[in-house]
């Protein structure tokens, strides 16, 4: 044999030792899934014993394998690598190329493709891998939001490259890999958070102003009201949930507990693991899913959280309870009219309130009631008691002379038990979608009947008015009731570097790892598709939206943007008055004007003439009048207060010298006759044509 075939003869024999060698070397990484699989599945039929899913559950958000998928997006081309502040000696860097994931009943399969690369080696493996995605549970961040986070359990790690004597160094360096554990570390590193909103709040806070009519033309006789209730979130948050893998997603279901549900021990698995699990499967297929039709996820409430808000809002102290109802200004008068009298001529009668404060209320709501109702409502029923004061100027005056006025204290109260339903929509508030609990409470009217505090009475003598009372209308109806918002599309932002642009750090265990995603921030929307409501909740359909930025958006936070939506969205709510929304009637009894002697005191102390008096001479006794009520009530609730005092009569009135003297009656002069005078002609005797006839006794 000649030396150039000797040679082709040893490296022929060589290679066929290196591939034989490397035929038996296994270098794949497996973890037996059968064990993991029983042990997911035995825990999801322990929750499904102790109460239906997902329908008994408070709430619960239900994620489609597509969702998920869309989610994942955001792990391509990540990397992670060892902290070299704790493990200087390990440069290794993994690139996760992608990832996607298939839901089976209690298991959720994902498929990797991953890069792991050593600089100082100077060498790089391509694996394909098999994981098994893992829910962790939900951890609440810094800014007040949550994040369901979900990691990868490796399964399977095979490495990818050709055949060759040639790629021994690589083989040696994926071996290591496995061999030291390192990948299966690197692998379940990855992360992937998925931030949502944990909690479900309404600020009670109300303050805004509204103008009541009092009467005719409204808009020149008028209150001004501020209505307010004090801030105070009613809210519940999500704390821990338990997942359950089925068919076509995960269900992340919670009670609203601190923990996650305390499950039964999970034993050993029995000697047929496969046909157990076969029948766990089985098991799992009556678990109810929502209909996403095009949607990617599913909120589910159920009519519970309505009870647990109801208890939280009966807990609170008794001012957080109650709204307050105060004028703040008036214009006008709350009533007037003109009168005419015998006695005291022309006159006007006038009500106004005393000072712009004048008119106070308060609405204390002891208990509230919340029901859950088929067809995406709610019923609400309220106890409640309303309290209020009024202070009022009235006015009396003659128009032939200065009047009087007095101020009459007002006060009353009454109890109210209102209900209405409240319903939920998807709106649009300017480019962003949204999810409303929309109260509807229609038009209706709290009545109120006030009474003086004691008599009204003047300082003069010559008027007396008997117990003022007013009519109060509180407006309750769409226009003091503000929409809720339940959700919006507003993204969730996530951070992909440090506060200094290095890399996330991560904790898993005594490791310590750096975790560098192909982005800069994430942005994770979901958008309302549709609420459908059954007898147990409500259902939201929603997609899930990803943006993955290159650099940092700056300025933006989420809840003061979401507090801003919600007052837009309240801003654009319609607050229509109700018709017929009447305002204050007041009711006052018969005017009393004093007697004769009263009347004359009255204006003798102010120098005014004395006018003619009603029943009698002057000097003599006349009855005072009583003039009927000139203050009409407004057509609606009214309580008529008779008056106390009945007429009385009225007292002579003394005789009271003419404050100007007599002017004496001039002499008339003697003015002579312009004709002489003549003497009378001397008339002749006739004499009788008739026979003298005897007087009585003879006498001729």
């Amino acid at each position: 044999m000649g030396m150039g075939a000797r040679v082709i003869f040893a490296i022929a024999l060589f290679a066929a030792m290196g591939v034989a060698w490397l035929a038996f070397q296994d270098l794949s990484f497996e973890r037996d899934r059968t064990l993991p699989e029983w042990k997911s599945l035995s825990e999801a039929e322990n929750l499904l014993r102790q109460k239906p899913i997902p329908g008994a559950w408070a709430a619960g958000l239900f994620i489609s394998e597509r969702g998920l998928n869309t989610a994942l997006e955001s792990l391509k081309d990540a990397q992670i690598a060892y902290d070299p502040e704790l493990k200087a000696d390990e440069d290794t860097v993994v690139h996760l190329r992608n990832v996607s994931v298939d839901f089976q009943p209690g298991f959720a399969w994902a498929f990797l493709r991953l890069d792991a690369y050593s600089k100082k080696r100077n060498l790089t493996v391509k694996y394909d891998g098999q994981a098994s995605l893992v829910f962790k549970g939900i951890e609440e961040g810094a800014n007040g939001e949550a994040q369901a986070v979900f990691a990868l359990s490796l399964l399977r790690l095979d490495p990818d490259f050709g055949w060759g004597w040639f790629n021994i160094t690589s083989r040696n360096y994926a071996s290591d890999l496995i061999e030291t554990g390192l990948m299966p570390k690197f692998v379940e590193a990855f992360t992937m958070d998925l931030p949502f909103k944990n909690s479900f709040a309404y600020d009670l806070k109300q303050d805004f102003t509204y103008t009541v009519p009092v009467r005719d033309p409204k808009d020149e006789n008028w209150i001004k009201v501020q209505i307010a209730i004090p801030p105070n979130d009613l809210s519940q948050k999500i704390h821990a949930a338990n997942a359950v893998v089925l068919n076509g997603g995960i269900w992340l279901l919670t009670d609203l507990n601190e923990k996650p549900v305390a499950s039964s021990i999970i034993g050993e698995p029995p000697p047929e693991i496969q046909d157990d699990i076969v029948r766990l499967r089985k098991n799992l297929e009556r678990i109810r899913t929502p209909k996403l039709n095009d949607a990617d996820i599913a909120f589910w409430i159920n009519g519970t959280v309505a009870r647990l808000i109801q208890d939280k809002f009966n807990q609170l102290p008794a001012a957080n309870r109650t709204a307050t109802v105060k004028s703040e200004q008036f214009n006008g008068r709350l009533a007037d009219h003109e009168w005419r009298n015998e006695v005291l001529g022309e006159g006007e009668v006038f009500a106004e309130l005393a000072d712009p404060g004048a008119v106070a209320a308060t609405i204390v709501t002891k208990a509230v009631g919340i029901s859950w109702t088929k067809g995406r409502r709610l019923k609400v029923s309220l106890d409640a008691k309303v309290e209020a004061k009024a202070s009022l100027d009235l006015h009396v005056r003659p128009i032939t002379g200065r009047g009087v006025h007095t101020t009459v204290d007002l006060i009353g109260n009454t109890a109210i038990e209102p209900g209405f339903d409240a319903r939920f929509e998807i709106g649009e508030v300017g480019d962003n979608t949204i999810v409303m609990l929309k109260p509807d409470i229609g038009c209706r009217n709290i009545k109120l009947a006030l009474k003086t505090i004691g008599k009204a009475e003047f300082e003069e003598a010559w008027v007396r008015v008997p117990p003022v009372g007013a009519d109060i209308t509180l407006p309750l109806g769409p226009q003091i009731v503000s929409n809720m918002l339940l959700m919006s599309d507003l993204p969730f932002r996530r951070q992909g570097r440090g506060a200094d642009g290095s890399p996330l750090k991560v904790i898993a265990g005594d490791d310590h790892f750096l975790f560098t995603p192909a982005w800069t921030e994430a942005q994770y929307a979901f958008v309302p598709r549709r609420v459908e409501g059954d007898d147990g909740g409500l259902w939201i359909a929603a997609n899930l939206s990803t943006r993955l930025l290159g650099s940092e958006s700056a300025g933006y936070d989420r809840a003061a943007a979401e507090s801003k939506l919600a007052a837009a969205a309240v801003k654009g709510q319609v607050r229509t008055n109700c018709p017929g929304e009447p305002g204050l009637a007041l009711t006052i009894g018969d005017l009393e004007f004093g007697g004769n002697e009263e009347l004359a005191m009255f204006f003798e102390e102010r120098g005014l003439p004395l006018p003619q008096v009603l029943g009698g001479l002057p000097g003599i006794s006349g009855t005072g009048p009583t003039i009927p009520s000139p203050i009409s009530p407004i057509p609606g609730f009214n309580v008529p207060i008779p008056s106390p005092l009945s007429s009385t009569n009225a007292p002579t009135i003394k005789t009271i010298p003419s404050p100007i003297p007599p002017i004496p009656t001039p002499a008339m002069p003697k003015i002579p006759s312009p004709l002489p005078p003549t003497s009378d002609p001397t008339m002749p005797k006739i004499p009788s044509p008739l026979p003298q006839t005897p007087g009585p006794m003879g006498i001729p």
